[in-house]
This record gives structure tokens, sequence and C-alpha cells, in this order.
């Protein structure tokens, strides 16, 4: 009964405190996706984290979907021996109420200093913004307010085209389910690579994007102004990039004429097929990179290069590096399989 006393201690003593801090108009999926991110994180190592949700004056918090969030601590009583602040966003009336209070503004400034890290979902940055914790700094929050940001408060270097940014302790991210990347980039920080990958692969997600990906995938930015015809098209091939992806092909499985379809692709998409054919194997090389330490051979070939000279010309049209200095950049080293 010692022992096992003595090790419950040890267990709270290690584990990291997570504080998300939320507000009447939250947007409930900035909670609730690093929310699932930590508790995945705790189930698969146990003793990593304690997760306290926050709000301003406590009790019960209404999203902007209807949704509440019941019994969260407030500020004034939360440890002063806080691991991780998160601040989400919400819709911009929430979010405006939430600044001209300044309840939670003075309250960051004043926990900043004994905090190891502080982040933001979404439109939570401009709550750490107007508390002067971003200046100085690089950052991002949601593609459609980041001008917004950077009127608000001009000494934030704002990133517009990332997923989240990391600046000394303090990190950021764009909308809505990039909190859900944020946060496994912080347990990754943590606890490592794998750790991170497993939980990406329990919450179901796509792909495992780093932070200097854009906030729009090419597939997504192509399906806005597209046929029904051409989004499906489009789907496919982000499903199919080792297939034969050649104009004739993809004609056929749009039932066009090679001609006319490639008119209809380049002025419904905005490019021709090949460059968006391209755009999307370069987009699949770029994750694997990140969540593999497979060869270059083997990422050209899941990515439908068929070849590392293929790949490596593509990485330098559209990055302007090689895919071993994008794999450095984003943290990890070109290696062997795993």
């Amino acid at each position: 009964m010692h022992a096992s006393t003595h090790n419950d201690e040890e267990a709270a003593v290690s584990a990291r405190t997570i504080v998300l801090i939320a507000f009447d108009g939250v947007e409930v999926i900035d909670v609730a996706g690093p929310a699932s991110v930590f508790s995945k994180a705790e189930e698969l190592q146990p003793g990593s984290y304690v997760l306290q949700l926050a709000s301003p004056d406590g009790g019960t918090v209404t999203t902007n979907s209807g949704v509440t969030f019941a019994a969260t601590k407030p500020l004034d009583e939360l440890p002063t021996a806080i691991d991780t602040l998160i601040v989400a966003g919400g819709d911009e009336p929430a979010v405006r109420a939430v600044i001209a209070q300044g309840h939670i503004g003075r309250w960051l400034v004043h926990v900043a200093p004994q905090t190891r890290r502080m982040a933001s979902v979404c439109s939570g940055a401009f709550a750490l913004a107007a508390a002067g914790l971003l200046d100085g700094r690089e950052a991002t929050t949601h593609w459609r307010v980041c001008e917004m940001l950077q009127a608000l408060r001009p000494q934030v270097r704002v990133q517009r085209e990332r997923i989240y940014v990391h600046d000394g302790p303090v990190w950021t991210s764009a909308g809505v389910t990039t909190g859900i990347e944020l946060a496994l980039a912080l347990v990754e920080d943590d606890l490592g690579h794998e750790a991170a990958m497993a939980i990406a692969r329990t919450l179901a997600l796509p792909m495992l994007r780093g932070a200097s990906q854009p906030q729009l995938s090419p597939a997504l930015q192509a399906q806005g102004p597209a046929s029904h015809r051409l989004r499906e098209l489009v789907a496919w091939i982000s499903m199919h990039p080792q297939d034969d992806l050649s104009v004739q092909t993809l004609a056929r499985l749009a039932m066009m004429s090679p001609r006319h379809f490639a008119r209809a692709f380049s002025a419904e998409i905005g490019c021709t097929p090949a460059r968006f054919v391209e755009q999307t194997r370069v987009a699949i090389a770029e994750q694997l990179l990140r969540q593999t330490r497979w060869p270059q051979q083997r990422v050209a070939e899941r990515s439908g290069f068929g070849s590392v000279d293929a790949l490596q010309r593509a990485f330098m049209r559209r990055h302007g590096v090689p895919p071993t200095a994008f794999r450095n950049s984003d943290g990890l080293s070109d290696g062997s399989a795993q």
C-alpha cells in the first residue's frame, strides 16, 4: 500500500498541468480537440498530464454551438505551477468581449513568468496579443483574421500560411481543427514523435501535418470553385497519388475529352492538371517526410513520383530546397525506414 501511494505521488509530481481556457462563445472544437489529444496522451503514458478546464469566473461555459462545459475552474483559483496554458478561440463578438473585459489578459500577464509554455488556438491569439505576449514574436491565427491580428498588434510578426507557429515559449495555431495539430506538436515536444503518431492514429487523423504546412490544403483550395464532377476528381487524385494521373486518364475518369478536360480543369481549379498533380504529390511527400524516417526512394514511390530524382526536382520547384532539407527543418533527420 505504501509503495502504491509513493508511486502515485511521483506520478502527480511528474505530470504536466495543462490548462485550457474557455469563455462564453468559445469554439467547442478549440477546447475539445486539444483536450482529446492530451487525454489520449495520458492513456498512452499515465502520469504525463493533468488536464484542467478553466474560464474567467468558473462555472458553466456556453460554447458558440450551444454545447456547455460545466464546472470550469476560475482563473484566480488555478495553481501557480502550470506547465502549459492554451487559450481557445471563438466567434468575433466573444473574443472582443474577452479582450475588453481584460480579466484573461491581466491573468495571463501575471502567470506568464511562471508558465513554461503558452499557446492559443485560432482567435485565442488575440487574447495573447492584447496582453502583449506576442510582441516581437512570430505567430499565426485563422487565415480569415490574420490581417486583423496584424492591425491590432503591429509588433507581432504574423505568419499567414502556417498551421502553427512555435516561437520560444509561445505556440499559436491557425483555425479550429489545427488546435489538434498544435496539441500533437506539444505532445511530441514532451513525449516524442512516436507518442504523437500513436495518438494521431488513435484519433484517425488522415495525416499529421507539420508547422510549415499551409492552412488550406491544395485539394481543399481546389474544390472550392470546382463543379461537382471535378470536386470528386480532385478528391480521387488525393487518394490515388501512385496511379497514372495523366491528362488522358483523368479525362476518362471525368468523362470528357482530353482537350475539353484540360481547359475545364484549368478554368475551374486555377492551374493545369499536371501542376495540380505535382502539388498533390508534393503535399503527400511532405507528410511522409514528417511522419516517417523512410528513405527518399520509398517516399518517392508512395507519393507517386516514382524516382528520387523526380521527387527532388518537384521539391526544388515548390520549396527551393531538397526533401532532406525540408525534413530536417521539420524536426526529423533523414534516416532509414522504420
